[in-house]
């Protein structure tokens, strides 16, 4: 029975889900029971006074009922705390009166009190039950001293036996709760080393998933995608048949974003996303993510412009993948959520240091816009704005959420501008290393597009002199790769494995190899490194791609680190093989044809590119500079109302000053309104198609509403700054132009506005 009581005891103290403090007050209620027992024993033997032994009796029987009923009900936290109050107010008082006060051991029991209440409690109620010991003490001593009478006294042989008694209970105490303080923590950092080995366990099975998940998710889609691809390169295919294709195709490639975006979510969550940077070409990047985007701009009527700055560096060395997944994930956005109208992707290059250069990305739309209550949660995973008037448009809402855990990891920043129902512009500025220097100029990039069964399919090229392994231990990979390439008339031999790659490689010489990575006994680069050392071997220098589902920078990096030529990823069109092949087969092989596979439109990225200044300044049409001197440093202006008889006029625009004054001496009234909240709007929405941060500066509040209005219409940007002038209409044409000159010298919106207000202050 005591062993038993014992063993769950121990059980209870070792219990990690019960609080730190309630098991030091477990134990020490047994220490204290076994020691109040001892004291008892000795007060007996010594004469004690007969009302301390029956206080010690009662303690003893009534603390373990009340810790006993609060370990069943869950309420050991009241327990703490009606025990300590019972102590301090009704033990410790009975104890030290009818004990022999100073001259006693149970004054020495007020050191077992502090330390009870220093181990048990925590929050207010440690320091005011500490102030309340002390002060307890105090009196105690006090009292002894001034009214010794009120305290039963010890003779000199029952003090000593006391007091020695009192003093090894005491001690023998503090040994068992040091004792157990590092028993516990010996036991927590036990339990901590468990759980972090099976935490590291986990990551790594997460890890593995993802990897795995990812690889085999691709493999059936790219059967099911390059199969549907031929079906609509049937010419003997109804109408109907190839609508139905080119619905699975749209569904497949959607599917599959969706699958990457909860995989990427996963891979961030559990800290497995890495940033992997290569060396890569931005018009290369360009026209892949264009050409991605391209056709579901076109089947929505959309206009799809795209503006880059010529003068960024031709190769950089950043995430390839990563920065074309945002940019990918930004305009598929842009373009899901508008209706009519153009999306715009805008590159520039913002500014440089020695070997690196920062780009500005920017995503414009004239969709249905975001509210301004929403922006705040426009980030969070799994969340839709605006789902109401959304619930048609298809989406998980990860997309955004990616991308800003995207940006983060890079380092970079990303900002939203927004208007409801007008459209949205999201920026995203990130520094990349220059490996190339040479300016990109004008890219041409060609509507590549997707087939889609709407035109006779031909290929783009024809070598029937070209010899091409493909290498793939899925026997529907192959055939599918085999049926896409089959236009090209090239001669195509097939391994489903590296020991059958092996074997077909010294017998016949090819101009290119595709390899998949995961297979069976030999992987796809260990097939790769054997073919390259091949004794005597006839490819050893043939160019050898790999053909993968394995996606990331990470993978990536790895194929391109250990020997490949080239890189492609599951699920795979007839295009990129093309493409790719084009790319290493000599040139004397191939023979160019018209392909029918896209309108062959061709998109100049530099024609409509227009740097945007850092800051502009703007004001109203209350300032009083000349026209010339507006025009000429570029300061727009936003015109005030002006009412009249009944009548409305556009200051500046439909009503000068000279007017003004010539019917003000005619005795006329006229009285001047500044824009709506709305027609703030518009005019910074134009104003930040030329700057990237915008001042407004506006008239005293006393003069007019302007300042009121421009705030509410500058919350629906984040880079759009109201500075209240606090002079008169005279005056704010030279603050603009004071404003203009700091911006020129490269001042960043906050400190032309610090310098503007020491201004004001400084200007009576």
């Amino acid at each position: 029975m005591i062993r038993k009581l014992f063993r769950n005891v121990v059980s209870i103290l070792r219990d990690p889900s019960i609080n730190f403090r309630e098991r030091v007050f477990i134990l020490l209620t047994m220490v204290m029971e076994i020691v109040l027992v001892l004291a008892i024993a000795g007060d007996i033997y010594v004469g004690e006074n007969i009302v301390e032994i029956i206080a010690l009796c009662v303690t003893v029987v009534i603390v373990p009922l009340v810790t006993l009923f609060a370990v069943k009900k869950n309420i050991l936290f009241i327990a703490v705390r009606v025990i300590v109050l019972s102590l301090v107010f009704f033990l410790m008082p009975l104890l030290f009166y009818f004990g022999g006060g100073v001259h006693g051991g149970a004054i020495l029991w007020m050191i077992f009190a502090y330390l009870f209440t220093g181990l048990v409690l925590s929050g207010l109620w440690k320091p005011l039950m500490l102030v309340i010991l002390t002060a307890e003490s105090i009196i105690f001593y006090l009292d002894d001293y001034f009214n010794s009478e009120r305290i039963y006294q010890h003779s000199g042989r029952v003090f000593y036996i006391d007091s020695l008694i009192s003093l090894i209970m005491i001690g023998i105490v503090c040994c068992i709760m040091v004792w157990f303080v590092e028993w516990l923590l010996r036991e927590e950092t036990r339990r901590v080393q468990e759980e972090a080995k099976k935490t590291e366990e986990l990551n790594k099975s997460r890890s593995r998933f993802f990897s795995n998940m990812s690889h085999e998710i691709r493999t059936p889609i790219n059967s099911i995608l390059g199969l549907n691809e031929l079906i609509l390169r049937q010419d003997d295919a109804s109408d109907e048949i190839k609508k139905d294709a080119a619905n699975i195709q749209g569904a497949g490639r959607m599917l599959l974003a969706l699958v990457n975006d909860i995989l990427d979510v996963s891979k961030i969550e559990a800290g497995k996303m890495d940033i992997v940077p290569v060396n890569y070409s931005v018009s290369s990047l360009l026209s892949e993510i264009v050409n991605m985007i391209w056709l579901r701009a076109e089947q929505k009527g959309l206009e799809l412009k795209v503006e880059i700055d010529p003068t960024i560096p031709r190769e950089l060395f950043g995430d390839e993948m990563r920065i074309k997944q945002i940019l990918v994930n930004l305009l598929n956005n842009a373009v899901k959520y508008t209706k009519e109208g153009s999306v715009t992707l805008h590159i520039e290059k913002e500014d440089t240091n020695e070997d690196s250069v920062r780009l500005l990305f920017s995503v414009t739309d004239t969709g249905m816009g975001i509210k301004q209550d929403s922006l705040p949660y426009l980030f969070d995973a799994f969340q839709r704005v605006d789902e109401e008037t959304n619930r048609k448009i298809e989406g998980t809402g990860l997309g955004l959420s990616i991308v800003k855990q995207l940006v983060d990891l890079m380092g970079g920043d990303i900002a939203v501008n927004s208007i409801y129902t007008q459209g949205s512009t999201f920026t995203v500025s990130l520094w990349q290393k220059v490996t190339n220097p040479i300016a990109v100029g004008d890219i041409n990039i060609a509507s590549i597009g997707r087939f889609d069964g709407s035109t006779r399919f031909t290929s783009g090229f024809t070598a029937p002199d070209v010899r091409l392994l493909i290498v793939d231990d899925n026997e529907m990979n192959l055939e599918v790769e085999k049926k896409l390439l089959k236009d090209t008339l090239i001669t195509i031999d097939t391994a489903d494995s590296g020991e059958a790659a092996l074997s077909m490689t010294t017998q016949s010489r090819y101009d290119v190899i595709l390899m998949d990575h995961l297979m069976p006994e030999m992987d796809g680069i260990e097939c790769m490194q054997r073919i390259r050392k091949q004794v005597g071997g006839l490819n050893n220098h043939a160019p050898i791609i790999v053909l993968t589902a394995n996606a990331g920078s990470e993978n990536k990096q790895l194929y391109i680190s250990s020997g490949f030529d080239g890189y492609l990823l599951k699920p795979v069109s007839g295009q990129q093989l093309e493409e790719i092949l084009l790319s290493h087969i000599p040139q004397s092989k191939v023979t160019l044809t018209e392909s029918g596979t896209a309108d062959a439109s061709k998109l100049s990225t530099a024609g409509g590119y227009s740097k945007k200044i850092p800051v502009i300044i703007t004001t109203s049409s209350m300032c009083d500079l000349p026209g010339t001197v507006l025009k000429k440093l570029q300061i727009d202006t936003i015109p005030f109302r002006i009412h009249a008889d009944g009548k409305e006029y556009y200051d500046g625009y439909e009503a000068d000053s000279d007017e003004i004054i010539r019917y003000m001496k005619q005795g006329r009234i006229f009285e001047s309104e500044p824009p709506t909240v709305g027609e703030f709007e518009a005019f910074f929405a134009k104003e930040l198609k030329k700057a990237h941060q915008l001042i407004y500066i506006t008239v005293a509040n006393g003069i007019s509403r302007e300042y009121e209005r421009a705030k509410e219409a500058a919350k629906a940007y984040g880079n759009v700054f109201v500075f209240n002038s606090g002079f008169n209409s005279s005056s704010i044409g030279m603050l603009a132009l004071l404003s203009h000159g700091m911006a020129m010298q490269g001042m960043t919106p906050g400190t032309i506005i610090s310098e503007l207000g020491n201004l004001k202050k400084n200007v009576h």
